[in-house]
C-alpha cells in the first residue's frame, strides 16, 4: 500500500537539515571542533592549513595507505613530500600516467609521519592546472592542498594533476612555518 503524505517546504527544509547534519556531504571539513580521527582510530590535533587549502589528512574518510617506499633519483621530492617518478615526466609520454585528452594524470604524494606540507600552484595564470587529492572532494581539482601524514608512518595519498596540456607548472610547497620552496615540474614538456 502506497501512502502519501503532503509536506510543505518548511517541513522538507528541516528534512534536508537533519540529512546532512547527520550524513555531511563529503565536502565538509571533518575536524569541526579542532580534532580529526588518524587513520588508527586515535583523536589528533588538526594541523594548521593555508587559506583556501584543501585539508588531506590522514583519516578513513581518505584515500592513504602505509607506505614503506623510499624515493629514487627520479622521485621529486621537497621536504617531507615526494612524488615517485615525477622528473622523469618531463619526457615520458603522457598516455603512460593518465588521460592525455582530460589532463588528469595519476600518481600518489608521498609525506613522511607525522609531517604537515601545502603545495600550491605558484603561477596565478595557470587557472586551468589543479591538484586533484582529496576523496572527500571527490578529486576535483583544486589549486592548494595541505598533506597531514598519518602520525605513525609515512603515508601515500591516491590523488594527480590536472595539467590540461603538455607546459611547465610552478609549485610552492612549504611545512612547519618556514618560507614556500619553489619548483618548477615538467609535465610532458621537456626541460624546463
Amino acid at each position: 500500500m502506497l501512502v502519501r503524505a503532503k509536506m510543505h517546504w518548511p517541513g522538507l527544509v528541516i528534512v534536508a537539515l537533519l540529512l546532512v547534519s547527520c550524513t555531511g556531504d563529503g565536502r565538509t571539513d571533518p575536524n569541526t571542533d579542532g580534532r580529526s580521527q588518524s587513520g588508527d582510530g586515535t583523536s589528533a590535533q588538526s594541523p594548521e592549513k593555508s587559506p583556501g587549502s584543501r585539508l588531506v589528512a590522514c583519516v578513513d574518510e581518505e584515500a592513504h595507505v602505509k607506505s614503506t617506499d623510499v624515493p629514487t633519483d627520479n622521485a621529486l621530492t621537497v621536504g617531507a613530500i615526494s612524488w615517485p617518478d615525477l622528473k622523469s615526466w618531463a619526457t615520458a609520454d603522457p598516455k603512460d600516467y593518465g588521460n592525455g585528452e582530460s589532463g588528469d594524470y595519476k600518481i600518489g604524494a608521498l609525506v613522511k609521519a607525522g609531517a604537515v606540507v601545502t603545495v600550491s600552484v605558484a603561477d596565478s595564470n595557470a587557472n586551468d592546472v589543479g591538484l586533484k587529492y582529496g576523496q572527500r572532494w571527490n578529486y576535483e581539482p583544486t589549486r592548494s592542498v595541505t598533506f597531514q601524514g598519518c602520525k605513525d608512518y609515512d603515508t601515500a595519498y591516491i590523488g594527480g594533476f590536472h595539467i590540461p596540456d603538455q607546459k611547465c607548472v610552478p609549485f610552492d610547497i612549504s611545512e612547519g612555518g618556514k618560507p614556500p620552496v619553489r619548483v618548477t615540474v615538467s609535465f610532458f614538456a621537456g626541460p624546463c
